[in-house]
């Protein structure tokens, strides 16, 4: 469904009422350089407020987290605001912060919209502006040009803001200064050209009303001009007309992921039967490998959600072997569900996040393993106790066809930054669904030749 913002505005004190379970909301990444890292939230921080007073809170996303710096009543602090890096260093993820090229980074935080302000460090650098074709250097335009083009590449459907960045102003050099303005007079013309590809791609124009709130350095703007900023980009947003929907998580992998989470409580989930439950006629055995935490992985099967795993390292293999003696053709798996979460720690521990992938084997070829797929939920903000991930196809056919075992790899949820460490979040399960029922009919000959991958 798309929502006019006007329309979303009308209808968000209804979106804000509480609610145990919450679906994922819009998912934004603010991507930039220092002015985007900010001081005291930036321009995030009011863009924040601003978003959350029309269409509901908003899930701020990205591989830095600002909790250090943000005031401590803004819920979300994650963004992607590399402080000193260039428009290359942002694409490219190398440099001081050591982040990975940016592909990855949208793939670990899937946004719907991005934002970006960047260019300010090439200006303070005086970093090729018209490019150096003798050693293959791109001109500074070039190099925003090939910052969109990836992200636009990594999902179309991505809406991308540009923005024509913040003046510069003394003490910041003349040379500063004029970079600014001559890549500003550029960024037009880039949008219009990914507009005419039909491309969602717009921009903002941050520099001319910032003319009036002078930055106390030179280069970072006063808390006023942060207000101004998040105006900006807020109407922004607006202009693009309809709110833009999350990507599917699952997509690239042939499959739907649902994503909840609850604010209000660690267990608001309701369980229902299932094949690995403990104690089912279903489930034949279950072996874990590698998990070194103190509650047992019994947990994740029990039927309950009273109790959670509590491993830190998140780096174990959970299978769960079916009972094939009365069900020799296996079983169709249609969904699969895990809920994780505890109270928020008092030392501020997040431990909603999810990460894993599952393999599956067949009762054609039981030893052999076949990937379905990776998945992962991070956390929304700090305020979140509770996640649920449901996993199936939109088609509502079974992912997995005559099933002998299913095989959780948990792993480490993305890595976020909080100041110069990273950010390894606890992760807490507390239950795995694994729903289907036993397949009715045997494989076809063509299809045991090709075993696992059938579908």
């Amino acid at each position: 469904m798309r929502i006019l913002f006007l329309a979303a505005a009308l209808l968000c004190p209804l979106l804000l009422a509480a609610q145990p379970i919450r679906s994922a909301p819009l998912r934004i990444m603010p991507i930039g350089d220092s002015i985007t890292e900010g001081d005291n939230g930036g321009y995030r921080y009011p863009l924040f407020q601003k978003l959350t007073a029309t269409i509901g809170m908003p899930n701020f996303v990205g591989r830095r987290n600002g909790r250090l710096s943000d005031p401590a009543e803004m819920p979300d602090n994650d963004h992607e605001g590399y402080s000193a890096y260039r428009i290359d260093e942002i694409a490219s993820g190398q440099g001081f912060w050591s982040a990975p090229p940016i592909e990855v980074r949208l793939k670990d935080w899937d946004p719907a919209v991005v934002t970006i302000h960047a260019g300010t460090n090439d200006a303070q650098q005086n970093y090729y502006f018209d490019g150096d074709a003798s050693i293959g250097m791109p001109s500074a335009i070039e190099r925003l040009n090939d910052l969109v083009e990836r992200i636009r590449a990594y999902n179309p459907a991505t809406t991308i803001i540009v923005a024509q960045i913040i003046p510069a102003n003394a003490p910041a050099s003349d040379r500063t200064i004029r970079y600014v303005e001559k890549l500003n007079r550029q960024i037009p013309g880039l949008v219009a050209r990914h507009q005419a590809l039909g491309h969602r791609v717009s921009m903002v124009d941050c520099y001319t009303p910032m003319l009036a709130y002078p930055n106390p350095d030179g280069i970072h703007p006063s808390a006023a001009g942060a207000q101004v900023m998040a105006r900006v980009f807020f109407e922004g947003m607006k202009a693009v007309g309809a709110i833009p929907v999350n990507a599917d998580p699952g997509r690239d992998d042939g499959l739907h992921q649902v994503d909840s989470h609850s604010n209000v409580s660690s267990t608001p989930w309701t369980l229902v039967p299932n094949l690995i439950r403990a104690g089912s006629a279903t489930l034949a055995g279950v072996e874990s490998s590698g998990y070194a935490g103190r509650h047992p992985l019994a947990v994740l099967n029990d039927g309950t959600l009273a109790s959670a795993s509590n491993d830190k390292d998140a780096l174990s293999t959970t299978t769960f072997t079916l009972n094939t003696s009365s069900h020799r053709n296996g079983y169709d798996i249609t969904e699969i569900r895990t809920m994780a979460g505890m109270p928020i720690a008092a030392n501020g521990d997040e431990r909603a996040h999810q990460a894993y992938e599952v393999w599956w084997s067949t009762v054609d070829a039981p030893q052999r393993f076949e990937r379905l797929g990776d998945f992962h939920h991070i956390m929304v903000n700090r305020e979140e106790r509770a996640s649920q991930l449901l996993i199936s196809r939109l088609d509502a056919q079974p992912m997995m066809r005559r099933a002998k075992a299913i095989q959780f790899r948990f792993v480490e949820p993305p890595l976020r930054q909080f100041g110069f460490f990273g950010i390894q979040s606890p992760v807490r399960y507390r239950e795995i669904e694994v729903i289907g029922s036993a397949t009715r009919t045997a494989m076809s000959t063509s299809c045991q030749a090709r075993a696992a991958r059938c579908l």
